[in-house]
């Protein structure tokens, strides 16, 4: 078990690395389950003709959007939850657990999920965070309670 004191915390900039290493991989399941939703719906009954505008059925972008972000919370969730460490993590050496080096929960996997796009979106200021918080921890961390820890080499 890893105590307080033994927690190496992430530097940013491996963080921002892992993220984008992981968004390349998210964009790659979505390219995956947006040709699946189309499959379902068929090209033809997934667009309307209005006028000589062609338009998304809303039904067709509603389960598209809902497939999508349900496909990414699946993506972080089952690595956070099994190993700590998503592909992109697994490249930075970094890994989610609780400070008492326990693997997080799916409830500490939905906080992280919903505060870091705005953590992100918000010009980065939830992830600049970590340079003025006294334990390095960024709005995702703060809100799941779960760090982001170095691994061993």
């Amino acid at each position: 078990m890893t105590t307080p004191a033994d927690i190496t915390s992430a530097a940013l900039w491996r963080r921002l690395a892992a993220i984008v290493y992981d968004s390349i991989v998210v964009i790659a399941i979505w390219i995956v389950v947006g040709f699946a939703v189309l499959s379902l719906f068929g090209i033809e009954e997934a667009r309307t003709i209005e006028g000589e505008a062609i338009e998304l059925d809303p039904l067709y972008q509603y389960t598209l959007f809902a497939s999508m972000l349900g496909s990414a919370f699946l993506f972080f969730g089952w690595f956070w939850t099994n190993s700590g460490q998503t592909i992109g993590m697994q490249a930075w050496k970094l890994k989610i657990q609780n400070a008492d080096g326990s693997s997080i929960s799916w409830k500490q996997v939905l906080l992280r999920f919903v505060t870091a796009p705005i953590a992100l979106g918000l010009a980065g200021i939830g992830y600049w965070w970590s340079f003025f918080d006294t334990q390095k921890r960024s709005w995702p961390d703060i809100a799941s309670g779960s760090v982001v820890v170095l691994t061993q080499r």
